[in-house]
């Protein structure tokens, strides 16, 4: 069931349900049609035909200063109606901006009509406002063979979505959101982003990995095993030991395990667009020598295993940091200046400590190659 009065607020279950409805929940059966909105970080010049549903051309309204917002209306599949229309447009949201890596929205209620206003272009302009000009201003023209790509890659996912069991799907949307927030809220707090990101890896990561083929036990613990038989107090003491490691999931050994396993650092050098790619779509013949690697860059390949292995593990000890203390991750920039990597100096107690941060842009690319790579393993 969906609520009859959204009161302002996203419960992104209704969401996921919607999206691919299951035998349980009621379905429209009226012939009437349904639309909502998606909010675009980037022009969209063609209708996307997508499984279930279309994506028409972006509206551009432009707001005072540097703003501007991209408005597409989406049709909607049949089983939609028009008060639960706009759940839709957010599983949408989430799932486009997954692939695409750009930030996209949807609205938080139905009301808007098929033909918009001036009023509602500048009630949407403040929902998902994009800064076009100035100092962290977003690239909003992909080129043509970009959005060929977006489209090809969407409705590719929306398909596996529909084919998986239901719970895996489930799952798998509930990932997807996570990688969805990390991206809206990443302006807001780096950590936050950060935090949302490694936590969608790990979602998953649960799933695929199990923890018994990761689990080590102590060389000693078949004896202790027969000296709980014949000690009741060494017995205790013995059920509590294995109580305890029993909840202790190994979970950063997992989170490291996925990755290498779904997205492997011999895969990073494809999954990372260059910042200034776009660009150099637009002008191949005199820009192309804006991809080369820089003389003091960092690539993936330039990194020994034992090094990718730390970068990887100190993700998640990061995230960790965030989660208990509030503690921001150590990165200096929370835009790409080198393609995959930046390097972190500090003194604690005047030893200079130096380490290897991978940007958020190699950390949301890890997150959707790992995660759409154990997708390509789900049997339908």
């Amino acid at each position: 069931m969906y609520r009859a009065v959204v009161a302002d607020h996203i419960l992104f279950d209704e969401c996921i349900y919607l999206f691919r409805p299951d035998e349980n929940h009621q379905l429209n059966k009226e012939e009437e049609s349904s639309f909502s909105y998606l909010l675009t970080s980037f022009e969209l010049p063609t209708s996307w035909e997508l499984p279930n549903c279309k994506i028409h051309p972006s509206i551009t309204g432009n707001r005072a200063g540097s703003n501007s917002v991209f408005i597409c209306k989406v049709d909607n599949p049949k089983w939609c109606n028009i008060t639960n229309s706009n759940l839709y447009g957010i599983a949408l949201a989430a799932i486009v901006t997954f692939v695409t890596g750009r930030p996209c929205k949807s609205t938080r209620h139905f009301y808007f009509g098929e033909t918009l206003t001036p009023t509602d272009i500048i009630d949407l302009a403040t929902t998902h406002p994009i800064l076009i000009a100035g100092p962290g201003a977003t690239s909003t023209r992909p080129s043509a063979a970009t959005l060929q790509q977006y489209q090809i890659e969407i409705a590719k996912l929306i398909s596996r979505l529909y084919s998986v069991p239901y719970p895996t799907y489930v799952i798998l949307m509930q990932a997807i959101r996570l990688i969805h927030l990390s991206q809206v809220n990443k302006r807001d707090d780096f950590g936050l982003a950060y935090l949302l990101a490694v936590s969608a890896i790990e979602a998953v990561a649960q799933k695929a990995i199990n923890k018994k083929a990761l689990e080590k036990k102590h060389p000693l613990e078949s004896e202790w095993s027969k000296r709980a038989k014949e000690d009741s107090d060494f017995g205790e003491l013995f059920g509590a030991y294995k109580e305890a490691r029993s909840k202790n999931q190994f979970l950063k050994e997992r989170f490291v395990e996925f990755i290498n396993k779904f997205a492997p650092s011999s895969d990073w050098e494809n999954i990372v667009p260059h910042q200034f790619q776009d660009y150099v779509d637009s002008s191949p013949k005199f820009h192309s020598y804006l991809l080369e690697k820089q003389l003091d860059e960092k690539y993936p390949s330039d990194l020994s295993k034992e090094e990718i292995t730390k970068l990887i593990s100190d993700l998640y000890t990061h995230r960790s940091c965030f989660i208990h203390r509030g503690e921001q991750p150590p990165h200096q920039h929370p835009l790409s200046y080198n393609r995959f990597f930046q390097e972190h100096r500090e003194y604690k107690e005047r030893i200079l400590k130096e380490s290897l941060l991978p940007n958020y842009e190699l950390l949301i690319g890890i997150a959707r190659h790992s995660i759409t790579g154990w997708l390509a393993t789900i049997k339908t």
